[in-house]
């Protein structure tokens, strides 16, 4: 292993890692892995980004380990913002305990304010407020609530309570009975599920569109539907079933073309219209493995019609990887930037975002290091990477 902080946060070097502790050779893990041994080189030695999920569950498989467990350590447990945000993680497991045995509180949240907050991936700010909503909101304040409880524990690295959490809200779903409910809170539960597992999500995914298809005459529902065809397209990428996500990407459009751009974002701002399936699609090819099919698809994309950081973030940084994937470095690094501008705290706590950075870095040699490189290195707390 490496021991500097900036070199330890490369995926590669938990690969590295787990690969000696389970006495495998590089050549051995390749194979397992279905990749070359050349190849997984250069990913421990960080000069090859681990950017595709399909990437990560198969080197999670080949080693028997968790996807967290190659991705989790690579959060710098020093990060001011993200200490922080995990300070209030105890309450949080605990207001879920209580809840569950029946014991709720007061709410004393504005659940707007937290919406906003979550848009903006202001974990800082959502962390403390999320026992007390979480512990005693009902109906479609919960269910919103627990979408922002989900993707922030999951970044923060707590993927058990994400599941609880995502859970609280299909039963509160369940018992509203309403299909718009239902379906935004499974498709909170599929995006609470462990990325090891992409072909049970997208099952789910799939099920879920099935049933509350026959209620899409409702604006609210068909938005739900949308969303739950989007999710599907990401996990069959992974799963890398490229027809059945572009089957899914597709039917995600059709729906979103009949109700045109989300006013205020739609139901449960979940901002489900034309401009978010361009974020997803982009999203998708780059799974599968299609840098320029995904820069096309960006070229369709006004990323300004969505302007929140839980949407454009995301999408820059695809589009940023996509752009170092076909070796267009200078641009990829300015793209970064403008996703570090949209959410600073989701950027710090991406570890396949550092690691694209990197090997940017690594690659690129020392007198021709960029402005603009060294401030995306210290956006992605890689500073000792671009020092001296």
């Amino acid at each position: 292993m490496a021991n500097t902080v900036g070199e330890t946060l490369f995926i590669g070097a938990q690969v590295a890692y787990w690969r000696q502790r389970r006495g495998k050779s590089q050549r051995v893990l390749a194979g397992l892995a279905g990749m070359s041994q050349p190849y997984l080189s250069q990913i421990e030695n960080g000069v090859r980004p681990v950017e595709r999920r399909a990437t990560l569950v198969a080197l999670a498989s080949a080693l028997d380990v968790s996807i967290a467990d190659l991705t989790g350590h690579s959060m710098d447990p020093t990060d001011p913002v993200r200490a922080a945000a995990a300070a209030h993680v105890p309450s949080i497991r605990e207001a879920l305990i209580r809840r569950e045995i029946g014991e709720l509180e007061e709410p004393r949240h504005d659940v707007r304010a937290l919406m906003l907050a979550g848009g903006g991936y202001d974990f800082a700010t959502v962390a403390p407020r999320l026992p007390n909503m979480l512990g005693g909101l009902r109906g479609g304040d919960l269910i919103q609530v627990a979408h922002v409880g989900v993707y922030t524990l999951k970044h923060l690295g707590y993927p058990d309570l994400a599941r609880d959490a995502a859970r609280l809200a299909v039963t509160e779903a369940r018992e509203l009975g309403h299909p718009a409910w239902i379906g935004i809170a499974e498709f909170i539960r599929i995006l609470a599920m462990p990325p090891e597992m992409p072909d049970t999500p997208a099952r789910l995914a799939q099920r879920v569109a099935d049933e509350i298809q026959p209620y899409i005459g409702d604006p609210d529902v068909r938005q739900a539907y949308g969303m739950l065809h989007l999710h599907a397209a990401l996990r069959a990428a992974v799963d890398r079933r490229a027809d059945q996500a572009h089957e899914h990407l597709q039917e995600a459009g059709e729906s979103a073309e009949s109700l045109g751009e989300p006013v205020d974002l739609g139901l449960a701002r979940f901002a489900f219209g034309p401009t978010n399936v361009g974020f997803w699609t982009v999203a998708t090819e780059l799974e599968l493995g299609e840098p320029r099919r995904a820069l096309e698809a960006a070229d369709r994309v006004a990323p300004g019609r969505l302007p929140i950081a839980n949407r454009q973030a995301p999408y820059f940084a695809d589009l940023a990887t996509a752009l170092a994937q076909v070796g267009r470095d200078h641009e990829a690094i300015a793209t970064f930037l403008r996703a570090e501008a949209s959410g600073p705290q989701w950027f710090r706590l991406r570890p396949t975002v550092r690691d694209t950075i990197g090997s940017i870095i690594r690659r690129t040699k020392r007198n021709s290091i960029t402005k603009q490189m060294r401030s995306a290195a210290t956006a992605a707390n890689l500073g000792p990477l671009v020092k001296g």
